[in-house]
């Protein structure tokens, strides 16, 4: 297994290039930070249901839809994505068991970086003490391989999250105000400046502690081509509005707390 350490990415790449990866059969780890702001749809959602298609026009904020489960996520400079691509076979077959263990590197690096974080059923890291959901995660199959994804929050834009969601003017302030209460980043539970390479230092050494990795590549050309042709087709009409028979009554905030619509 390889590692694929890019530092900050354009282009979608940080959503675009894990799939690529893994349709390819590439396995190993990718650290990466966007230098782009977008919207990334879990697989099932519903986008007209979930978010403001016209607002996010507006604002020059692109949309995604990835080909692994998880809600609707605000990406952006700021956050450190890990991807682990894997075999099926080193995976547990019971969903919430691959999840619980895999997050274990990730609950260590939040320690190492000063805050004590709990894995919450299904994908959710919440921070112990503020109880504020700080990390979520996906997962799937994509190709031969077994695919999840996180990120590491450094800082996150509650305000421009809660402007993004799909929903009456009433309810905004609302899921605004519950948006605050309940998701936390490392600069806010820690009170001070965080670099984004130290947090990819710390989390290489623990994905490290559970995973044999070879040392450093260069992420192969083939996948750069497929990464932009997987973009064109994520981003298109077609497979953003994509009726998946999923419907959306309420905002989901965290695990346990949602905001009805």
């Amino acid at each position: 297994m390889k590692v694929y350490r890019l530092g900050k990415v354009s282009c979608m790449l940080s959503t675009t290039l894990f799939h690529a990866m893994a349709h390819l059969g590439y396995e190993g780890l990718i650290l990466c930070e966007p230098e782009d702001t977008y919207i990334s749809l879990g697989y099932f959602d519903k986008a007209e249901d979930i978010i403001d298609i016209k607002r996010c026009k507006e604002l020059g904020i692109g949309i995604i839809r990835r080909q692994i489960g998880g809600g609707a996520v605000l990406l952006a400079p700021g956050q450190v994505f890990y991807q682990l691509l894997l075999s099926k076979s080193k995976v547990p077959f019971k969903i919430e068991e691959a999840y619980r263990k895999l997050s274990q590197p990730v609950i260590r690096a939040y320690k190492r970086l000063g805050i004590e974080v709990d894995y919450v059923p299904i994908n959710d890291l919440v921070v112990r003490k503020s109880q504020r959901k700080i990390s979520g995660q996906g997962s799937g199959d994509i190709g031969k391989l077994f695919v999840f994804v996180g990120n590491i929050l450094i800082r996150f834009d509650p305000d421009l999250m809660a402007e993004l969601f799909a929903l009456q003017e009433s309810l905004r302030e609302k899921v605004r105000k519950s948006l605050w209460e309940n998701i936390g980043w490392l600069e806010r539970e820690l009170n001070k400046k965080v670099d984004s390479q130290d947090v990819e230092k710390i989390l290489l050494e623990e994905f490290s502690k559970d995973f044999n990795f070879e040392g450093y590549v260069e992420v192969p050309q083939d996948a750069f081509e497929l990464a932009q042709k997987l973009k064109e087709e994520m981003t298109s009409q077609e497979t953003i509005f994509e009726d998946t028979g999923r419907r959306h009554s309420s905002i989901k905030i965290r695990e346990g707390v949602y905001v009805l619509k």
